[in-house]
């Protein structure tokens, strides 16, 4: 019997061991093509969802990344990132809001969705599905240390090794999801600064 045991223990140690070397070779090869990327545009669909308050929130957007510069623009705001300064937009009260670029501030800014998993995460390697023709690859990241999310799942294009699909779950039963919805590398970007010249009216508040 003991024997028995031991070896369900050894068997069951030796796949746990099979599951974190597929998830590793995985974000490997997820790494290594983003970072070979010159820059990417992104359509995405975000979702927030908590189910125990009844909410369900959907919204379009699209984000620009190259280095440590971005665009994010989506349906009431624009935040504008060049690695100096951070522009943040408010559609609504026609208002930008100037500040300086903090990386120590900016653990969960756009620019890190693409490489979050790279390190300060544990991963776990769930399976393959099938969605519209593609197959995707799933993994659980677990945060080493305690922090706004307690899980982010992964969804990779196992044939283009490009992210399509990334859910954070936070403590309080919410999901935050992004689902690409179209995907371009390597193309002409406009600058990264905000104009205010193309928005008549804005008020600018400089907290630089």
């Amino acid at each position: 019997m003991t024997k028995l045991f031991t070896t369900l223990l050894i068997a069951f140690g030796t796949t746990l061991f099979a599951q974190d070397q597929v998830a590793k070779d995985v974000l490997d090869r997820l790494s290594s093509t983003t970072k070979s990327y010159k820059n990417m545009t992104v359509d995405f669909d975000f979702i927030f969802e908590n189910k125990n308050q009844n909410i369900n929130e959907k919204q379009k957007g699209i984000l620009v990344l190259q280095e440590e510069m971005f665009r994010l623009e989506m349906e009431d705001q624009i935040i504008i990132n060049d690695g100096e300064s951070q522009w943040i937009y408010l559609a609504d009260m026609n208002e930008v809001q100037i500040m300086e670029h903090d990386p120590e501030e900016q653990i969960m800014s756009p620019n890190k969705l693409f490489t979050i998993y790279e390190e300060g995460y544990k991963y776990n390697y769930v399976g393959a599905e099938a969605e519209k023709g593609k197959r995707l690859q799933i993994i659980d990241l677990f945060p080493e240390e305690s922090g706004a999310f307690m899980k982010i799942t992964l969804a990779v294009d196992a044939a283009k090794n490009q992210l399509h699909k990334i859910t954070m779950h936070d403590k309080n039963g919410g999901t935050y999801a992004y689902l690409v919805t179209n995907f371009k590398s390597n193309t002409a970007i406009a600058p990264f600064i905000f104009n205010t010249v193309d928005y008549p009216g804005v008020e600018a508040i400089d907290l630089r």
